[in-house]
């Protein structure tokens, strides 16, 4: 009864990833995927791959495997919004194909369907998980990699190692989290275990010193450089900028529902310090190096920088933790039905981090959730109304993510767009509360002092198109 209930479940993920991806297939690039997806692959489909490195204006230092990847299918199937969507979809399955072999690994055949669950009702997966996303690749290729060293599949932790290593530098990162997390796995000592271990990521690790070599040859730099658009976010935070970033640190930690994680691993983690077992659990210990070493290695640039501390930074360790919780309720001897209800409360509230929206003067991470869904609809109706009007887009200011040409959100030929907000000049302003780059002074002035054109509002989002008054 385990087995098939295991089963349905996995029937039933499966089944979403299909049926979530086909309703999201005309949803435009949002959030960091305009840079990281469509911008670079319309640099190689326009191109032809002619080129290996991307333009400076575009250039985030990251290996450029995701947007080939995007471009090639585009040639394969056709340039558009759907293909883009469908083109996640390998990842998607292979994300539900893998965590439960995972869940069979820490917790036992007939318990993976719990991990299953908990892994999708991850807001910051669910909400990477309906948009065109580096970070649903790097999630799937992560679990690949453990998978093959939970198995001693070799094939499996270099295929998945090289995918890391194609995709980003914080790919790369992940790769020595997972080296580290099987030496501590192992627990042996001596020069042989740590080379043996190494000899399924001497591709990857090929590849990214290839790379980074490469690039560094070519522009001079290696991860990002003072005159890119985003070299802010990498200036060094300094001793006042980490005690910062370490409150944001814990605030991601409890953020979107996860602090029901937190709340089920405290009190595990009491019942057996209380029943002195502790320690004694070879799954426990396991989950517990996974995810203390992903935690301090992702968290790394999190805490150095002054703008890397996005939720998606931190999704391995989102799922190093979940499956630590996990591992600690299954492994108790605490009754079935208590386990039962213990998980069922941990899974609905993860599902409520996706309704978790601040005041507009809070900063979110609204490609972490699925709260964002309702923008596209939202933002489709001001875009009407402005066509309607005759309104030329770029007589109108606003701000990131909407800044820039349509080609780059829609993947059409259109080359207009909303311009950069300046509330001095500007005499029409579109506004949303997925933009975290309206200052309070502006949201502010908007409110009190700009004249309301159109508004929409749905769920916790909302969309205002403003005129200066006369």
């Amino acid at each position: 009864m385990a087995i098939s209930f295991r089963n349905m479940t996995l029937g039933t993920l499966l089944l979403l990833a299909f049926v979530s991806t086909f309703l999201v297939r005309h949803h435009i690039f949002f959030w960091d995927t305009i840079q990281l997806g469509a911008k670079h692959a319309c640099w190689y489909y326009d191109n032809d791959f002619r080129h290996l490195l991307l333009p400076d204006e575009i250039d985030s230092g990251h290996p450029p495997g995701f947007g080939m990847y995007l471009a090639l299918v585009w040639k394969l199937f056709g340039k558009g919004l759907a293909a883009s969507h469908f083109a996640m979809l390998p990842f998607l399955v292979g994300i539900v194909l893998l965590i439960f072999p995972i869940g069979d690994h820490f917790g036992g055949r007939e318990n993976s369907w719990m991990l299953a669950l908990l892994a999708v009702a991850d807001p910051v997966l669910a909400g990477q998980a309906v948009l065109v996303s580096p970070d649903i690749a790097l999630t799937c290729f992560f679990l690949l990699a453990l998978y093959g060293i939970l198995y001693r599949k070799s094939w499996a932790q270099a295929t998945g190692a090289i995918g890391l290593a194609a995709i980003s530098t914080r790919g790369m990162m992940v790769v020595v989290a997972l080296y580290l997390f099987g030496l501590a796995a192992n627990r042996k000592k001596g020069w042989v275990l740590p080379v043996r271990h190494a000899l399924p990521y001497v591709p990857s690790g090929l590849l990214a010193m290839a790379f980074l070599a490469y690039h560094y040859h070519q522009k001079g730099w290696i991860g990002y450089h003072e005159d890119m658009p985003w070299a802010p976010a990498f200036e060094t935070a300094g001793l006042k900028g980490l005690v910062k970033n370490v409150a944001i640190l814990a605030w991601r930690m409890l953020d979107y529902g996860r602090l029901f994680i937190w709340m089920l691993l405290g009190w595990l983690a009491y019942l057996r310090l209380r029943s002195r077992t502790s320690g004694k659990n070879k799954q426990i210990r396991e989950a517990f190096w996974l995810a203390i070493i992903s935690l301090v290695l992702l968290s790394s640039t999190f805490l150095a920088y002054q703008g890397l501390q996005g939720h998606r930074y931190l999704l391995p360790v989102f799922l190093s933790i979940n499956i630590l919780a996990y591992t600690m309720l299954v492994q108790t001897s605490l009754t079935i039905r208590v386990r039962r209800l213990l998980f069922g409360a941990t899974f609905a509230g993860l599902l409520t981090g996706n309704l978790w929206v601040y005041p507009d003067t809070i900063s979110q991470g609204w490609d972490s959730t699925l709260a964002h869904l309702p923008y596209y609809h939202l933002r489709r109706q001001v875009l009407d109304y402005l066509e309607k009007e005759r309104i030329p887009l770029e007589t109108v200011g606003t701000a990131f993510p909407e800044i820039g040409p349509l080609k780059y959100k829609e993947l059409n030929d259109e080359s207009q767009g909303m311009k950069e907000k300046d509330l001095s000049t500007d005499s029409l302003i579109f506004y949303s509360n997925v933009m975290n780059d309206f200052t309070d002074p502006e949201t502010g002035r908007l409110k009190t002092e700009w004249k309301v054109v159109q508004k929409y509002e749905k769920g916790g989002v909302r969309v205002v198109l403003y005129r200066r008054p006369e």
